[in-house]
């Protein structure tokens, strides 16, 4: 590859990389361009409001000569004359690097009309502790500028001191006369009150576990704070089959009786008729009634058993007792020769 070869491509490839930031450099000064314009506009229609940061805008994005002065002209018209006596001072600068003399002439000329309108402010510091920052507007001021007459824009500043150890201090003063300075002093600083440290309590250690059999002794032995409701188990099935059993039992076998007395007496009044007309009659009467005074006998019989079974359940399973926060319930079934039932007693 010859010498020319090599330098155009090195050409190309130093073009290639630089073409981005070449690229938002030309971005950054179009868009600076374009809020130049809005802002000259709104500056010559007398809406310096609106025009000041328009132009801080394109000031950011690119920082010409001209831009400088017409934000500083800006500055200057609503009032800002530090403001203005920086942009101008600027926008000088700029133009001296350009070699624009024409343009850092007018520059150092509108410097120059504006200093005498400025306003300056003194912040003295007689008593310098360990670490000491004042600031003005929230913006830390080198330990050089104590002392010295500041430009300021007129208005309200806000000055505050502050150090480790020691009580913070904030002011605010009001500038409000154009050409004239304003001390203001910054007290000592008082020591900060000592933050009291609470007492850190001892960090009592965990007993070691007791062997199981010694836990089981303790525990049985200490008292129970608070007395143990009883509880009546669940009555068992069989003593609710043998309330069952009584109670059909006794419906059965009354029912098996009541049909038997019914039935004897259809059968004396059969056997009472013995008349030649009616003795017919009267065998075929007492013949019926053998049938269901044999089924009374049977439902007798049955019910009978099964009610006396029943009470066999239940006396075997003892009284059933239930035991609630109110009082203790007791409820007892009884059977004797001409009936049975269930006796419920309550203690409160």
């Amino acid at each position: 590859m010859t010498t020319c070869n090599r330098l155009a491509t090195a050409v190309a490839l130093c073009t290639l990389l630089a073409s981005p930031s070449v690229h938002a450099q030309a971005e950054d000064q179009a868009a600076a361009r374009s809020l130049f314009d809005d802002g000259r506009k709104l500056l010559k229609a007398g809406k310096y409001d609106e025009a000041c940061p328009k132009l801080e805008a394109a000031a950011r994005l690119y920082s010409s000569p001209g831009i400088l002065l017409n934000l500083g002209d800006c500055y200057e018209k609503s009032g800002r004359t530090a403001s203005a006596w920086t942009e101008f001072g600027e926008s000088a600068a700029a133009a001296d690097r350009a070699d624009r003399r024409d343009q850092s002439a007018e520059a150092k000329r509108r410097q120059a009309a504006v200093e005498p309108k400025l306003s300056r402010l003194t912040i003295q510091v007689p008593h310098g502790v360990p670490g000491l920052v004042v600031s003005r507007d929230g913006t830390d001021l080198a330990d050089a500028a104590w002392g010295s007459a500041i430009p300021v824009d007129v208005g309200v500043h806000t000055l505050r001191a502050r150090a480790d150890g020691r009580v913070s201090w904030e002011k605010s003063v009001t500038v409000s006369a154009p050409g004239r300075t304003v001390s203001v002093e910054v007290p000592e600083l008082a020591a900060a009150p000592a933050v009291p440290v609470a007492p850190v309590a001892p960090v009592a250690l965990a007993a070691p576990a007791s062997p199981p059999r010694e836990a089981e002794s303790s525990t049985s032995a200490s008292p129970s704070p608070l007395p143990a409701l009883e509880t009546a188990p669940a009555a068992p099935r069989s003593r609710t089959l043998g309330f069952v059993l009584i109670g059909g039992g006794a419906v059965v076998g009354i029912g098996g009786a009541v049909l038997m007395i019914v039935e004897s007496s259809r059968a004396s009044s059969a056997r009472s008729s013995d008349t030649p007309a009616t003795t017919r009659a009267s065998a075929e009467q007492y013949d019926s009634t053998k049938t269901p005074w044999g089924l009374g006998l049977a439902g007798a019989i049955v019910g009978g058993v099964a009610a006396a079974a029943g009470v066999v359940l239940v006396v075997a399973h003892g009284a059933s007792t239930t035991t609630t926060g109110a009082g203790v319930t007791r409820a007892a079934p009884w059977a004797t020769a001409g009936g049975g039932g269930l006796e419920i007693e309550h203690a409160w």
